[in-house]
C-alpha cells in the first residue's frame, strides 16, 4: 500500500473542498487541542515570583477576589460551551466520515448533509468513544487510587508502602495508559468510520476495527506516517504562536489585563484555522485508508468482471469466456472452406470433406455443370 499517496489525496481533498473545514474545526477543537495530564496537589502563589512578575500576580489574585461572581458567571458559561462543543465534535466525527468518502467517490461533499448524518449517527459514535475510552478512564482512576493510598500511608506512618505504590504500580499503570491510548488512536477512526460508512452497531465497528488491527493490514505503519503530518502541524503553530504569546506575557507584567484577554482570543481566532485545515487532512487520510482496508476503493479491486448473462462451469460472481474446440490431438484446426468440384449434375459426393453435412447442402444447390 502507497501510504504517501493515500496523504496526497487526502491533501487534494481537503483543498478542494473547503466547506469539510467547518468539521475539521470542531473534530479538531476537541480532539486534538485537548491535552492530558496527571494533577498535582502543589498550589502556585505569588510568593514564588519575585519582582514585576511577583506584584502582576498579586493584582492579578486581588482582583479574582473582588470579582467572584463574575467569574462564576463566566465559568457557568464557559461551561455550557464546552458542552455544546463537546456534541459538535461527536457529531461532526460522523459528518467528517461521510464527507470525506464522498470526495473520496468523486462526489462534491454538502455541508449540509453530512451534519445530518454526524447526528444521525450520535449515539453510534458516542458509543464508540466511550466504550474505547472508558479502559483508560478507569486507568486513570486507578492511578489516581494509588497515589492518594501512597499518601495516607506516607502520612500514617507506612513510608515503605508509599515507596513501593509510588515507585513500583505508578510507573506500571503509566505505561499500561500509554499503550492502550496508543491503540485507541488507531481503532477509533477505524471504528467510526466502521459504524458511519458500513452502518453497523457500534459492537461491530470495534470488532472489526480490532481485527483489523491485528490481521497486518498496516494499520501501525498508518499511524506512524501520521506522526509526520502531526511534526509539521505542530512546528507551523509554534511558528504562529510565538509571535503573539510573547507580548502577552509582557500585557500581564504590564497588568493590562484587557489587552492580553484581547491578545488570547486573537490568538485563539488565528490558530483555528490551521487547527480545522489539520484536522479535515488528517480525517481525509484516516478515510482514504479505510476504504483501501474495507475494500470500498475501485482502485484497489482486484475482482473478476462482473457478467450479467449465464455463467460457464457453473462459477458465481465471474465470467468465462467458451473455450474453442479442440480435436482429439489437442491441437485446434479450422474446417477447410467448401470446394466445388465439377463433373456431375448436382457435384454430390465428389471432393466434398466427409461427415460434413453443411458443405453436402451447399453442393446440392450448386447450378450444374455446362459440361
Amino acid at each position: 500500500m502507497d501510504y504517501f499517496d493515500l496523504l496526497k489525496r487526502a491533501w487534494t481533498i481537503t483543498w478542494r473542498y473547503k466547506a469539510l473545514w467547518v468539521l475539521g474545526l470542531f473534530v479538531g477543537a476537541v480532539s486534538g487541542g485537548s491535552t492530558g495530564g496527571v494533577g498535582s496537589n502543589y498550589s502556585m502563589s505569588s510568593q514564588d515570583f519575585s519582582g514585576d512578575v511577583g506584584q502582576a500576580f498579586t493584582q492579578m489574585e486581588r482582583w479574582a477576589t473582588d470579582n467572584l461572581a463574575l467569574i462564576a458567571v463566566v465559568a457557568g458559561v464557559l461551561v455550557i460551551i464546552s458542552l455544546a462543543l463537546w456534541v459538535l465534535s461527536v457529531a461532526a466525527q460522523g459528518g467528517i466520515a461521510y464527507g470525506t468518502n464522498e470526495a473520496a467517490e468523486g462526489r462534491a461533499p454538502s455541508l449540509g448533509m453530512a451534519w445530518s448524518v454526524g447526528f444521525s449517527k450520535w449515539g453510534r459514535t458516542f458509543m464508540i468513544q466511550f466504550v474505547l475510552g472508558l479502559p483508560v478512564l478507569l486507568m486513570v482512576m486507578i492511578m489516581g487510587g494509588v497515589l492518594v493510598a501512597s499518601g495516607l500511608a506516607g502520612v500514617s506512618g507506612g513510608e515503605a508502602a508509599a515507596g513501593v505504590g509510588i515507585c513500583l504500580f505508578f510507573p506500571i499503570l503509566l505505561v499500561v495508559i500509554l499503550a492502550a491510548s496508543f491503540i485507541i488512536g488507531i481503532l477509533l477512526p477505524m471504528a467510526v468510520r466502521y459504524g458511519v460508512l458500513l452502518d453497523v452497531s457500534f459492537g461491530q465497528a470495534i470488532k472489526r476495527a480490532w481485527d483489523d488491527l491485528w490481521g497486518k493490514k498496516g494499520l501501525f505503519v498508518f499511524w506512524l506516517v501520521m506522526l509526520l503530518p502531526g511534526l509539521a502541524y505542530g512546528v507551523a503553530v509554534t511558528v504562529i504562536a510565538i509571535p503573539l504569546a510573547i507580548p502577552l506575557v509582557f500585557l500581564f507584567i504590564a497588568e493590562q489585563f484587557v489587552m492580553a484577554i484581547a491578545l488570547i482570543v486573537l490568538m485563539v481566532l488565528v490558530l483555528m484555522l490551521p487547527g480545522a485545515i489539520y484536522g479535515t487532512f488528517v480525517n481525509a487520510a484516516w478515510t482514504l485508508f479505510f476504504r483501501r482496508v474495507a475494500g470500498l476503493d475501485p482502485d484497489v479491486s482486484s475482482a473478476a468482471p462482473v457478467y450479467d448473462g449465464p455463467l460457464s462451469g457453473g462459477d458465481a460472481g465471474a465470467y468465462a469466456p467458451p473455450a474453442p474446440p479442440v480435436m482429439p490431438d489437442g491441437g485446434y484446426v479450422p474446417p477447410p472452406p467448401p470446394a466445388y468440384v465439377p463433373g456431375g449434375a448436382s457435384g454430390e459426393g465428389q471432393g466434398l470433406p466427409v461427415g460434413s453435412e453443411d458443405v453436402e447442402t451447399a453442393g446440392e444447390d450448386m447450378p450444374p455443370s455446362d459440361a
